[in-house]
């Protein structure tokens, strides 16, 4: 199956995406908002400011999603451990039960049976437990403090792991919802994006984003030049800091902050480069290598010397030419995630585009795509690119066809929530020269 993203086509897709939208929360009703109830009587300005602002909610509570879906990862950890933890300390007070009856029936009977137990039987636990550490104390064969340390962690680590196990399922709650909100967006971006074929509207939605661009450009002119502000006038006199003499301070000036790049779309398309975010990782990634730094090195009386800040790591290349296509051919919302931390120790190295089950997946370039499914990723697929890079899907719900030579804008598969995730959204990696995954969100926030 072949979808180009021809105006036709993307119509197509579009409608495919709110039936699966409709079908997947069939049985509750859809809150539309203004524009979808009424989007046919709002002007070309009104409706390219209504598609800005719904992208703009439904980026939102991506980035919700984003956040609990990370938390969710975080307790489940949490709870593993806290559960691996409770196991031990069980054990630990069934041995010291074990041991305590049977010195206690030891003592009154002279040998093992079973008289002190049905003695026993009908009392409280906590009563049994108090009668046979007395008689072992009097044994001398444990102490109470080791009883009653055991006996507290037990309790504290059941209340633990019952405390995670209600904050987890709060989450899931979390993400239900906003699963069910997203869907709703997406749905009305969707009906709203269709009269971008509508020539007056396209120029009015072009001319919004160029606005933004530009404000989004003054603003980092205007951070980078407080920032430059801060440090010169944090900097130290270059007398004082290199310990004597008067020449008069000299401070370097850092390199100006990069402009942002614009790149312009493939022709026949209408992106939604939104305000362009900063494509530095949240957290470093797993190849990057340690920090070998073990502290200060330097002599006792070694006079300080100045450092430059680190320069922070170059901004991942935004891939470009005709052929390139954003890989979900639908509705979608995404925010940058790459590099967040991720359960095992592991960090993001992609970017989740969230999209209504079922909604096509494309291919990005022309290539060679290879299925295969995985604990982490589910439904995952390999499109080795005729540019030279490869590219990563994840998490989709079923493949279209099998590995096979592919052209741009081929289906590949749909939208799912397969492997390690509860929602539904494509996981979709870059890796140049099939190297190392690098942030896609500049890329695919330029395409899609």
């Amino acid at each position: 199956m072949r979808l180009q993203h021809s105006s036709a086509a993307r119509r197509l897709a579009r409608r495919v995406a709110v039936v699966a939208t409709l079908v997947a929360f069939a049985g509750g009703s859809v809150a539309v908002g203004r524009s979808a109830a009424s989007d046919s009587n709002l002007t070309s300005d009104e409706v390219a400011a209504e598609i800005l602002r719904v992208q703009d909610q439904a980026d939102a509570t991506a980035q919700r999603m984003a956040d609990a879906e990370q938390r969710s990862g975080e307790l489940a950890a949490k709870i593993d451990a806290a559960q691996a933890a409770l196991a031990a300390t069980s054990a630990q007070f069934d041995e010291i039960q074990s041991s305590l009856t049977k010195i206690a029936i030891d003592r009154f009977t002279g040998g093992p049976g079973s008289s002190m137990m049905i003695l026993l039987d009908g009392t409280s636990d906590a009563l049994q437990m108090n009668v046979l550490r007395d008689v072992a104390l009097d044994t001398g064969a444990t102490d109470l403090d080791t009883v009653d340390a055991v006996r507290t962690d037990l309790a504290n680590e059941q209340a633990d792991l019952a405390s995670l196990q209600a904050q987890n399922a709060q989450v899931m709650d979390e993400l239900a919802t906003t699963q069910t909100q997203i869907g709703t967006q997406l749905a009305q971006l969707a009906k709203l994006r269709d009269r971008l074929k509508d020539a007056e509207v396209a120029r009015a939605y072009a001319a919004k984003l160029e606005q933004r661009r530009q404000a989004a450009a003054a603003a980092d002119a205007q951070r980078a030049a407080a920032l430059l502000a801060e440090q010169q006038a944090s900097a130290p006199p270059a007398s004082t800091a290199r310990g004597g003499g008067s020449s008069p301070s000299q401070a370097t000036t850092p390199p100006e902050a990069p402009a942002p790049t614009v790149t312009t779309p493939p022709a026949g398309t209408a992106p939604r480069n939104t305000t362009p975010r900063s494509t530095t990782p949240d957290a470093p990634s797993p190849t990057s290598p340690p920090d070998a730094s073990t502290g200060d090195t330097s002599p006792p009386d070694a006079a300080p010397t100045e450092t430059a800040p680190p320069a922070p790591p170059p901004p991942a290349p935004v891939l470009t030419g005709g052929d390139w296509l954003c890989p979900v051919a639908g509705p979608n919302a995404f925010v940058d995630t790459f590099g967040a931390p991720r359960s095992g120790g592991r960090h993001h190295e992609g970017v989740d585009m969230m999209s209504p089950f079922g909604t096509p997946i494309v291919a990005v370039v022309a290539g060679n795509v290879t299925m295969k499914v995985n604990t982490l990723g589910g439904n995952t697929v390999s499109l080795n690119g005729v540019d030279g890079n490869r590219y990563y899907y994840a998490h989709m719900s079923s493949w279209e066809g099998g590995a096979r030579s592919v052209q741009a804008g081929d289906v590949i598969g749909y939208v799912g929530h397969t492997g390690d995730t509860v929602a539904n959204h494509l996981h979709f990696e870059i890796h140049p020269g099939g190297g190392p995954a690098v942030d896609p969100t500049a890329t695919v926030r330029a395409h899609c």
